[in-house]
């Protein structure tokens, strides 16, 4: 239990640190870092923080729901999918087994995901730009509620599960992280991947609408994006339509955002900050 705490004690102090330097490094030029700039971002979007918060809190929800349902078999997508891409995911997990590789993916697939989803919601919060602020957290909204019906009936198990020959590197590669996963992970949301579908449905907003201001943080998500793709392949998580699927659901809740995006946070201001 002792070891379980100091490893997420670990994971959050090191996420907190490389957040930091990317809030440093991908800032607009023309604003300082600061206590009162932080201050500022609870007291103007503490509506955005407080639906952050709302979501996670659904995704435990969506999570338990589904563990009730995948005592029914025919939920269970996986074969479906491993009859149209077979064990590609075993050859590219072979071909590039490390020790080495195993430890620092692993904690980067914790650190990354963590990391990425924070900077992707703070940047625009941080650095007091509403506009990105509400189509940035709109998109991520969306991509997460376009995943759902998929996570609850049309489960797809992580491929190191599935199949025989393949390791689930990041789940066993030791006990107090296996214990970990146990408690968090259903192990049957694979499909769609939203390890790409958030931080690629922000970046594809970044790009539309500030394409030429916070490069250096497009930059940034970008590199998190793909090297999170090699990540969850090479440790035995992920299918590669898994990934084809983060895509699609970026670039739909994209679509959908532009079109709602305003009357949804028109709707949110009105109720939870009617003054």
């Amino acid at each position: 239990m002792e070891l379980d705490f100091l490893l997420l004690i670990s994971w959050f102090l090191i996420t907190s640190i490389i957040s930091i330097s990317v809030l440093i490094i991908c800032k607009p030029s023309e604003i300082e870092l600061s206590l009162e700039q932080l201050q500022k971002m609870f007291k103007n979007y503490w509506i955005h923080i407080f639906v952050g918060i709302l979501a996670i809190f659904s995704k435990i929800i969506v999570d338990n729901i589904d563990r009730s349902l995948m005592v029914n078999d025919q939920l269970d997508m996986t074969e479906l999918i491993f009859s149209v891409e077979g064990k590609s995911v075993l050859f590219f997990q072979e071909t590039l087994r490390n020790n080495i590789l195993d430890i620092i993916l692993t904690h980067f697939y914790v650190v990354g995901l963590m990391t990425t989803t924070f900077c992707t919601f703070i940047f625009p919060l941080y650095f007091d730009d509403r506009k990105m602020a509400n189509r940035v957290s709109t998109s991520i909204l969306w991509s997460y509620f376009l995943a759902v019906p998929f996570f609850l009936f049309f489960n797809v198990r992580v491929t190191g599960d599935y199949i025989a020959e393949m390791d689930t590197i990041a789940y066993d590669l030791s006990p107090e992280i296996n214990s970990w996963f146990q408690t968090i992970d259903t192990f049957s949301n694979g499909m769609p991947s939203l390890h790409v579908a958030l931080p690629l449905s922000a970046l594809m907003v970044l790009r539309h609408w500030k394409q030429e201001e916070w490069k250096k943080f497009q930059k940034f998500l970008f590199f998190m994006i793909s090297l999170t793709i090699f990540s969850i392949l090479y440790l035995g998580i992920h299918w590669i339509l898994d990934i084809l699927a983060g895509f699609v659901i970026a670039k739909l809740a994209v679509s959908i955002s532009n079109k709602t995006n305003e009357t949804f946070w028109t709707y949110i201001y009105k109720k939870l900050s009617p003054n």
